[in-house]
């Protein structure tokens, strides 16, 4: 078993990735996700702040906004991590957010780890 690919395969979707790189090419593909990158840490660090003030309402959009921006990219794991603290926070289920705020963060990470595994084949 490969487990590379495996890796990279539970955080994105490589078709998706490859058909941004066919469309943009290597460089252009990194132009965007260096804008991503800028974005989803900012965006995460809101999203703890909101949490940990209690704000699940903002929280909520700004998950959906992590989610969104990470599906458009291919990164299907941190799409579905985001969706998951969406939906705890418009369910005001504070038990688990802390755990999930963790758990995005690394889902971020491997993304970030991926990326530079996979596009380095290029």
């Amino acid at each position: 078993m490969n487990q590379p690919q495996d890796n990279l395969e539970a955080h994105l979707f490589i078709d998706q990735v490859d058909g941004l790189v066919a469309a943009a090419g290597v460089d252009g593909t990194l132009e965007i996700l260096d804008a991503f990158w800028r974005s989803t840490t900012s965006l995460l660090e809101t999203l703890s702040s909101q949490i940990n003030q209690g704000d699940l309402e903002t929280a909520a959009q700004t998950a959906h906004a992590v989610k969104g921006s990470a599906a458009n990219i291919g990164a299907h794991k941190l799409a579905g991590t985001a969706t998951a603290i969406e939906q705890a926070c418009k369910n005001g289920n504070h038990d688990r957010l802390a755990e999930q705020l963790q758990e995005i963060q690394g889902d971020y990470e491997m993304v970030r780890t991926c990326f530079n595994q996979h596009l380095s084949k290029e």
